[in-house]
């Protein structure tokens, strides 16, 4: 065979995968469907230079402000907080959002680095709260509440992270091979075809298992499902290419220790972390800190154990600030 006709072949052959991919991919997001919330109250959407951010607000006008932020993974959103928002609206003016790029928001095909969240927070809180604000924040947001709180504390009352992990506390290198895995991702089919694969409903069950909950009674068809579709929805890829290459990833070693803002850490005994290990590493860091650990749950405690997170949320987030 020529090389003219081996090259017809070849071509032939990748455009026929390459089609085949980008068939399976429209299938799979067609058959994810629409995402819609779960939660009660007033949907609103605060316009933001990338994209509007979707957010619900519940609870009386005149209350004290908190804001809910979910952590960062495949599907994740303000579902993780179904458990937790009608409890504490009856206390709080509840904001509970949907990051940029996740849930109901918009997903814009933008670089999404810490920089990123970290503006939207800070931003959000300013503009659309406008008066001091008790921040829960989780997982990886932590380190953006704690960045955005150390630049402008004036609007911060109160934090609560649950579960942060040290590595925050750890400066951080560009890494090629994390941005090859990056720019792999964001890729148009091939990108979007190993994001699928890495988003199906076994590899999602699998996380809760494994370290989302103590508790797998509680990995109900239901809760796949929801994070699948979230998961899946167009655009999806571009947030979680940022994620999964370790983009995101922010050192916030000085601003923890100089923080002057309030804070409570609260890790589940059983989760992936050492909570003693985690908590000597954060009060070494900075002593004012306070630490709860809850019993029998993991990464998603404000699920695992509603009440008693409810109750302590509304115990530290109600108390007076001395100035």
């Amino acid at each position: 065979m020529g090389f003219g006709k081996k090259l017809v072949s070849t071509t032939a052959f990748v455009g026929g995968a390459l089609g085949a991919l980008a068939v399976y991919n429209k299938l799979t997001e067609t058959a994810a469907g629409e995402l819609d919330t779960v939660l009660s109250g007033e949907e609103r959407r605060y316009p933001w230079k990338y994209g509007d951010m979707y957010y619900i607000v519940k609870g009386p006008r005149e209350a004290k402000p908190l804001l809910l932020i979910h952590g960062f993974g495949p599907g994740a959103s303000s579902f993780e907080w179904r458990k937790n928002i009608d409890v504490l609206a009856e206390t709080f003016r509840v904001y509970t959002v949907d990051l940029l790029g996740f849930g109901l928001s918009d997903r814009p095909a933008i670089s999404y680095d810490a920089e990123t969240y970290t503006d939207l927070i800070s931003d959000f809180v300013r503009e659309v709260i406008g008066k001091p604000t008790v921040v829960v924040a989780h997982g990886q947001s932590c380190a953006y509440v704690v960045a955005a709180a150390y630049r402008r504390s004036q609007n911060f009352e109160r934090l609560i992270l649950i579960e942060p992990t040290p590595t925050m506390l750890q400066e951080n290198y560009p890494n090629p091979i994390e941005a090859a895995k990056r720019a792999l991702l964001r890729a148009p089919i091939v990108g979007q075809f190993i994001y699928n694969l890495l988003t199906t409903r076994q590899a999602i069950q699998s996380y809760y298992d494994q370290q989302g909950y103590h508790n797998p009674g509680l990995i109900t068809d239901e809760l796949v499902e929801y994070v699948y579709t979230s998961a899946h929805q167009p655009n999806a890829r571009y947030s979680m290419a940022s994620y999964f290459s370790n983009t995101l990833a922010m050192d916030v070693h000085e601003p923890l220790a100089r923080l002057q803002v309030p804070t409570l850490a609260v890790w589940g005994r059983e989760g992936v972390l050492t909570p003693s290990e985690a908590s000597t590493t954060f009060k070494r860091l900075n002593p004012r800190i306070e630490v709860r650990i809850l019993d029998k749950s993991s990464y998603h405690l404000q699920e695992e154990q509603a009440t008693a997170f409810n109750n302590l949320v509304k115990e530290y987030a109600a108390t007076a600030v001395n100035s």
